[in-house]
């Protein structure tokens, strides 16, 4: 705490240790001993107590963290303990004798002695009050800002490093290639293998899946949209009507593709996109009466 704060402190409490010896003076003209003073000292004390816990712990841990209900809660049962502590040393004060039989709870009478505790309860409430009074100046609620900003940016990088995290391991995670296409042959919905696909024939509103066992079935579908549904690397197109599996080509024939024993017209528009697709894929071709 600054300077003015612990002086400040030091003179309330040194004021707190007169008040229970001149109250009892002034009420009942009776001079309390030494043992009842050392009473009044621990209570005081006790003060002390509460106003570092409340000061130092409960504001730090609770307020300035913004759990602002655990905060009063805890205020609240500080001044509780704190209030049943000082009627402990109040009550031993209470049963000592101070000559001819008399205790100090004889003397002083019902009244005094319930307005004495309505007085410690006061005080212990008006310590809480008065350590948050002291927390609430510009620094703490510049160090209440500055931690609530701290634990807003810390939260936010931690969203965004999990979402780059999220990010990356997508793009390192290999993309799982399709095996089957489905398209509908003969009303049907029909999964087609991509491995027994040889190539593929635009036919008017159709296309025709020629396929390694033989068989040609016909879909109602366009060359652009199968091009949407199978990888870009294992198939190319050669022609306006042709799209052909690059790995079912067997090479070159009077300026034709080669595949299965059949020839497929390739146009000098899809040239180049199949030559570089076949040096991307590491394959060779050979040639016949290649013009």
């Amino acid at each position: 705490m600054p300077r003015k704060r612990i002086i400040l402190f030091l003179g309330i409490l040194s004021f707190l240790m007169l008040v229970p010896t001149l109250m009892t003076s002034i009420l009942s003209g009776l001079v309390l001993p030494w043992w009842a003073c050392l009473l009044s000292v621990v209570n005081v004390l006790i003060l002390a107590g509460m106003y570092l816990v409340e000061r130092l712990w409960l504001i730090d841990h609770f307020l300035v963290r913004g759990r602002i209900w655990q905060f009063v809660l805890a205020s609240l049962m500080l001044v509780v303990l704190g209030t049943a502590a000082q009627y402990v040393t109040v009550g031993i004060a209470d049963r000592h004798s101070i000559g001819g039989g008399l205790t100090v709870a004889d003397f002083l009478g019902k009244g005094l002695l319930i307005s004495h505790r309505i007085i410690i309860l006061i005080l212990s409430a008006l310590t809480v009050l008065f350590a948050l009074a002291v927390a609430l100046s510009d620094e703490w609620r510049l160090a209440a800002f500055k931690y609530r900003e701290a634990e807003r940016d810390k939260h936010a990088l931690a969203r965004e490093r999990d979402a780059l995290k999220g990010q990356v391991d997508s793009l390192q995670r290999p993309a799982a290639e399709p095996e089957y296409i489905s398209v509908k042959v003969d009303l049907m919905m029909t999964q087609i293998r991509l491995d027994d696909i040889l190539y593929v024939k635009s036919d008017g509103d159709y296309i025709v899946l020629h396929l390694a066992d033989g068989r040609a079935p016909m879909v109602l579908m366009t060359l652009k949209a199968l091009e949407k549904q199978i990888p870009f690397d294992r198939f190319c197109r050669i022609h306006r009507s042709y799209l052909v599996a690059i790995d079912k080509v067997q090479g070159l024939q009077g300026g034709k593709i080669l595949v299965n024993g059949e020839t497929l017209p390739l146009s000098d528009s899809c040239k180049p996109a199949f030559f570089e697709l076949l040096s991307l894929k590491s394959i060779i071709l050979s040639s016949s009466g290649q013009e």
